[in-house]
């Protein structure tokens, strides 16, 4: 039968021990040891400034390993205004981007290191001193590590705002044609001259309480905002908004590409319908119309009360030019004005034309008997002066349903 582990007593530290005495004379050689297993560890510190190692980090970590031995000694966690210095270092790290995960990784090489540095030290009979720093070093952690990993946050969240924000005013620069590159500078950003302009619209959910329906929002908009891509230039909202894709004229085919698979993605996260527009800028300067086209696109399809999906120019070719002013689309209007009293038979032309001019398919769709049918067509002729069964003059009274559908 095993017998039992023996009971370790771990005695309070003794403030008077000269092992710590003895330890803090060591810290500057410690500190060497903790930026060696630092650099050893992690990347992001080995990419950081020489001047910048030498004198911030090495005296952070000094700081740090004075304010646990005098913790230790007077047997107390370490006091809030003792990690002020330790808080601000952490924001400087989220400042300069090396990960939280890093920055937090580094308490525990210290720990170590500084307490493998103190077991070097210690004598044959300060076995007890030592063992007493175990407690107290656990302790330490368990009030240093979350106090800097929650400013570490709080500044990097205040970051994202500031570079969301900064984001944002760069896209609105580019959408007007204004001057961009003290913007992109701001954010460290390389602009490119050729673009790829995506224009979101939302469906707005059904009405929900104020509380509700501001939660519903925000949330929707960190999803939208989850699935672009890190290249992506956006404005987004909870209703839409306008993405732009940086990319090069040997690319811009394949970013065309890469937008519409963006746009079903966005509609997936979306939870509710929604379209995307999208149109190419070759050059910086031809943002601004390509904005227009885009936002165009995703409107008259929104108004068509088309699929949810992505839509380029040709996928709405006619529609797009029939909404334009001018004297053919009055002319045009004039022909579907003479039905607006009709809504039968507006109804059932838009199915006959649903039904690419079958009149069988139209009369089962409408539940109609063929001899009903018939005679509505009729009097559409009747009325516009146009015959749904002549191949031309079906096509002129689709475009004209096409300019009513459209109207405000």
């Amino acid at each position: 039968m095993r017998e039992p582990l023996p009971v370790v007593d771990i005695q309070a530290p003794d403030p008077q021990a000269p092992l710590y005495e003895r330890a803090a004379t060591q810290i500057p050689g410690i500190s060497e040891k903790v930026l060696e297993a630092f650099f050893a560890r992690s990347a992001a510190y080995r990419q950081l400034p020489h001047q910048l190692v030498d004198r911030e980090i090495t005296e952070a970590v000094s700081r740090n390993l004075q304010v646990f031995l005098r913790a230790l000694r007077e047997q107390r966690p370490p006091a809030p205004e003792e990690l002020a210095d330790q808080i601000a270092t952490a924001v400087r790290r989220a400042q300069q981007g090396v990960p939280l995960d890093v920055v937090l990784s580094t308490y525990h090489v210290a720990a170590h290191v500084g307490w493998m540095a103190m077991a070097d030290v210690a004598e044959q009979d300060e076995l007890d001193d030592l063992l007493a720093t175990v407690p107290a070093l656990l302790q330490y952690l368990s009030v240093a590590v979350p106090a800097v990993a929650a400013s570490y946050l709080t500044e990097q969240q205040q970051l994202h705002a500031e570079r969301r924000e900064a984001g944002r005013a760069l896209v609105a620069a580019l959408l007007t044609g204004r001057e961009a590159e003290p913007l992109a500078e701001r954010i460290g950003l390389d602009l490119a001259t050729d673009h790829v302009v995506l224009a979101v619209r939302v469906e707005a959910p059904p009405l929900a309480e104020a509380a509700d329906a501001r939660f519903a929002a925000h949330a929707l908009v960190r999803r939208l905002r989850a699935e672009l891509p890190r290249h992506a230039l956006s404005a987004l909202d909870h209703d839409g908004g306008t993405v732009l894709l940086p990319t090069t004229a040997e690319n811009l085919e394949q970013e065309l590409a890469d937008a519409a698979d963006l746009v079903h993605r966005l509609h997936t996260a979306a939870g509710t319908g929604l379209v995307g527009g999208i149109a190419a800028a070759q050059g910086r300067a031809e943002i601004p119309a390509a904005a227009r086209q885009a936002a165009d696109i995703a409107e008259l399809v929104a108004r068509l009360r088309r699929p949810p999906g992505a839509y380029v120019l040709d996928d709405v070719l006619l529609e797009y030019q029939l909404c334009r002013p001018g004297p053919g689309r009055q002319r045009l209007a004039l022909v579907m004005d003479k039905l607006a009293e009709h809504p039968d038979l507006l109804h059932t032309l838009r199915e006959f034309l649903n039904s690419d001019h079958n009149r069988h398919r139209t009369a089962e769709k409408l539940h109609l008997h063929r001899n009903t049918l018939n005679y509505r067509l009729r009097r559409v002729t009747e009325l516009t002066g146009y015959n749904p069964a002549d191949p031309a003059d079906i096509r002129l009274l689709a475009a004209s349903l096409i300019v009513h559908d459209l109207r405000p």
